[in-house]
């Protein structure tokens, strides 16, 4: 039976690809899976409530 990682992992990637894993892999395996097809973000960034240009 995977670990508890494993088993969260296996959540996420079921989220993201909408099905869960094809095999059982270690964990840090996993993750890096996910990190490497998971799109890019915009940076993160603070705005004041109103916009710019309030």
């Amino acid at each position: 039976m995977p670990d508890a990682a494993y088993q969260e992992l296996a959540k996420l990637w079921e989220a993201v690809f909408g099905e869960r894993p094809p095999v059982v892999a270690e964990p840090g395996l996993t993750a890096q899976i996910l990190v490497r097809c998971l799109p890019p973000v915009e940076p993160y960034g603070f705005e004041a409530e109103g916009g710019a240009d309030s």
